[in-house]
């Protein structure tokens, strides 16, 4: 009897890999074991071109939420609509390089005319209140800061691997920053500009990115090199940095999303993410330390754990380069979103690891 059973039940279980319903169960589990990832929460269309920028405002509850995008021209959207609010023209159509907050209540943008605008938003307005010109037109975003009561904004200079640091009160450059031909300085031209305190002192510094794929810290005060460091074999194209952690990020046309720190006010190279496609145009690190999320050339969104640079997410949507990326500032986490611009024209709104 025993034997007669087990024929049956061997005969059972060769006939099951051909039977539709247990495949279509087969399929169910092994989806349930592998969540797939998500899909937009919505997408905005409707830029006038490539989006090249994003900036969210969303720091007041009386004002409505907004994300400016910036193309040829800059589109301020309505989060709760999601409906374009207008079009800003403020660098006569020549295509906008960055976008910024100085506070709640005012924007700056970077135009390719050589000039960045400044956007007063109180009251509902979206007036250029002001503007400044500047040396170069490149591919470096400005990085407006303080050092003491006075406003400055880092911006690259016409020189070889110079940085023009501009009085935002005289609008006019009041020193630069280049270095000298001492050593192994950084060569080519200034990609990326951030200002950080990397020490315990309250003296600013700047970390500055290269054509040649190195990176620096620049005393502001001493008007020199800190510290140097290569971390890209091709030129780096995007750079974040975590103030709190006292650690960044930068991305190249190479196949390496490269992670560093500063000790002791040295830069140190810390074990990077291999890419299995090259070309990163944008990096962004969460403000709540937990993950960061890159921008590339794929047409991919990817989406790592901050602190062991664990991949977590690839977000397939776009159909070209995704060129920026911006996390927004809600003030339930539960809201939050990711916003991505490709070179598709399309903005693509996403919520992930929010809880």
């Amino acid at each position: 009897g025993c034997v007669k059973l087990a024929k049956i039940l061997s005969s059972i279980s060769s006939l099951l890999p051909h039977c539709r319903h247990y495949q279509g169960l087969s399929l169910c589990c092994k989806s349930n074991m592998s969540r797939p990832p998500p899909d937009p929460v919505f997408v905005l269309r409707g830029s006038d071109g490539a989006v090249n920028c994003l900036k969210f405002r969303c720091g007041e509850a009386d004002s409505p939420r907004l994300l400016f995008s910036g193309s040829g021209k800059i589109h301020p959207w309505n989060l709760q609509t999601k409906r374009s609010m207008g079009v800003l023209d403020g660098h006569v159509g020549q295509g906008i390089l960055s976008l910024g907050l100085l506070d709640n209540n005012m924007l700056h943008s970077q135009g390719r005319d050589g000039t960045v605008a400044l956007w007063d938003l109180h009251e509902g307005r979206m007036d250029v209140s002001d503007r400044i010109q500047v040396p170069a037109v490149g591919f470096c975003q400005v990085e407006m800061f303080k050092q003491g009561s006075n406003g400055l904004l880092a911006a690259a200079g016409v020189g070889k691997a110079e940085i023009a640091i501009i009085d935002l009160k005289i609008k006019k450059p009041v020193f630069s920053l280049q270095p000298t031909s001492e050593g192994s300085p950084p060569q080519g031209m200034v990609m990326a500009v951030k200002a950080c305190s990397v020490s315990d002192s309250e003296c600013l510094q700047l970390l500055a990115a290269y054509e040649d794929g190195s990176i620096a810290i620049w005393d502001i005060k001493q008007r020199q090199i800190v510290s140097h460091l290569q971390v890209h074999t091709e030129p780096i194209l995007c750079m974040d940095y975590d103030q709190g952690q006292g650690k960044g990020v930068t991305g190249s046309a190479d196949n390496r999303l490269a992670v560093w720190s500063v000790k002791d006010g040295q830069l140190v190279l810390k074990p990077a993410a291999e890419l299995s496609n090259p070309g990163l145009s944008c990096v962004k690190i969460r403000d709540d330390h937990r993950i960061v999320v890159t921008g590339g050339w794929d047409h991919m969104i990817r989406v790592y754990g901050w602190k062991k640079l664990k991949s977590l997410a690839v977000l397939n949507y776009h159909t070209d380069t995704v060129q920026c990326v911006d996390f927004s500032n809600h003030a339930n986490p539960e809201d939050r979103l990711l916003a991505a611009g490709s070179k598709d024209q399309r903005i693509s709104l996403w919520s992930i690891y929010n809880q």
